[in-house]
């Protein structure tokens, strides 16, 4: 099937839920459009930009992020010691 014909039977498919309003047709389109798009393409992020684990400095060559260490946390017994 087609992401034009895709398109088409979910805002038509949105327009009949709402119960077949005038008026909403490019809301209904827009809403199609969005959740066609996110279902299509995957919003991912990758060390390549700059986040996830292990990101490096390119100034240093050094891991600027070397996670959470279970020693660095407190626990709630922890608390006001020390």
């Amino acid at each position: 099937m087609s992401d034009e014909k895709r398109l088409r039977e979910d805002a038509y498919a949105r327009w009949e839920a709402e119960g077949r309003p005038d008026g909403q047709h490019e809301r209904h389109w827009r809403e199609a459009s969005d959740a066609l798009q996110s279902s299509v393409t995957p919003q991912t992020w990758s060390a390549d930009h700059g986040s996830g684990v292990g990101s490096r400095d390119p100034s240093s060559g050094e891991s600027c992020d070397e996670g959470i260490r279970p020693e660095k946390l407190n626990s709630e017994n922890d608390q006001g010691a020390g």
